[in-house]
């Protein structure tokens, strides 16, 4: 077959792929326009009646007691062999027992693992790491500081840095979507995985082709896109509409008994109140959503996908759609009533679901 004939026959798939990616560029800045312009009339109604309480924040001074408490963990740090940054990870358990390490989401730090890094402490060397630009880690400036390949990069030094060759992978949200990246690239250093509330990548783009209009449920991520002003907005009436995140009626923790206390709250404003701090962990949306568009392969490794039923943060329908990119083995639970912020929501449950799936004999028999 002649070079020319092969660019010829390839011509319809290249065309059909370019026409997806100007729809979906489409679909996410406009509906990052439509988000902004709503903002903006907010601001300026809020900001008319009350000035003052509207533009005022405070850049916190000292982390509060959650984050020092010994009995979450040792704290410690490691460099990235690759980039040369300093990373933050709170670990407990013996080292010699192997891994389970945990990536946190937005706009969350290595705390939102609090419960699982003693329960799982038994029988593993449990480490919730601060990802790049977020918690007490490094946070380069560039937004190419946040690309994919890098991202990916710094979960392997990690890896390497803990003296492990392998671990489980347990992600949620962002940090979920980086587990799925990591294990499509890197399925030799991933016993087992485990993601929370974050869809593999390509079933996220299928869900929102498939229904463009349920993008809306996920304005904030096309709203993120946006230089400067998502920070502005976040940062309005002491971080309101993080506080509304984690606490709010329509997207908080539902579980009354795990709603975060003022102090809990503070554990993740602290750092994202300092001058920048939400620069960083907002070019995870800024970098990230153009690396998933054609990820297409399907994850090699056993893998548990955990979905909060009352996530009204996510578009709806992701979490079934994931079951036909995972060729080993795969469960999929979903929890009633339970909101984005899974593992904090429902952590007893949560607990439970990874207990049966890494002590799963077919599991294991599987993975040896």
């Amino acid at each position: 077959m002649s070079h020319a004939l092969m660019h010829l026959l390839l011509l319809p798939a290249r065309l059909s792929l370019w026409i997806l990616s100007l729809v979906y560029y489409i679909v996410v800045y406009g509906t990052a326009g439509i988000t902004a312009c709503l903002v903006l009339i907010r601001i300026a109604w809020t900001g008319f009646r009350d000035p003052y309480r509207t533009f005022q924040w405070t850049i916190r001074k000292k982390p509060p007691d959650c984050l020092q408490d010994p009995a979450l963990g040792h704290h410690a740090y490691l460099k990235g062999r690759s980039s040369g940054l300093r990373f933050h990870y709170v670990t407990k358990g013996d080292h010699r027992k192997p891994l389970m390490l945990f990536l946190h989401g937005f706009p969350e730090n290595w705390y939102s693992w609090r419960y699982q890094l003693h329960e799982f402490s038994s029988h593993y060397h449990t480490v919730a790491l601060d990802l790049r630009g977020c918690g007490d880690s490094d946070a380069p400036v560039r937004l190419e500081e946040y690309s994919l390949e890098i991202l990916l990069y710094d979960i392997r030094d990690t890896i390497d840095e803990l003296g492990h060759t392998s671990c489980i992978l347990v992600g949620h949200d962002w940090g979920g979507m980086l587990a799925w990246h990591f294990a499509l690239e890197r399925p030799d250093m991933v016993q087992l995985l485990i993601v929370m509330n974050a869809p593999h990548p390509a079933s996220w783009l299928d869900a929102v082709l498939r229904r463009p209009s349920q993008l809306l449920r996920s304005g904030h991520a096309c709203f993120f896109q946006l230089p400067l002003l998502p920070e502005f907005v976040l940062s309005l009436e002491d971080f309101k509409l993080v506080r509304g995140l984690f606490c709010g009626t329509n997207v908080g923790i539902k579980n009354k008994a795990r709603r975060l206390t003022e102090s809990q709250l503070e554990g993740y404003l602290y750092r994202l109140s300092q001058p920048g701090g939400l620069t960083a962990p907002l070019n995870y949306f800024r970098s990230l959503l153009s690396n998933t568009l054609y990820k297409h392969q399907d994850v090699g490794v056993p893998c548990m996908l955990i979905w909060g039923e009352a996530d009204n943060i996510l578009v709806e329908g992701m979490s079934g759609g994931t079951r036909p990119y995972v060729r080993g083995p795969v469960v999929i639970h979903t929890i009633p009533e339970c909101s984005h912020w899974v593992q904090q929501d429902q952590p007893e449950i949560v607990n439970k679901l990874i207990w049966d799936f890494v002590l799963d004999k077919d599991i294991i028999k599987h993975n040896h």
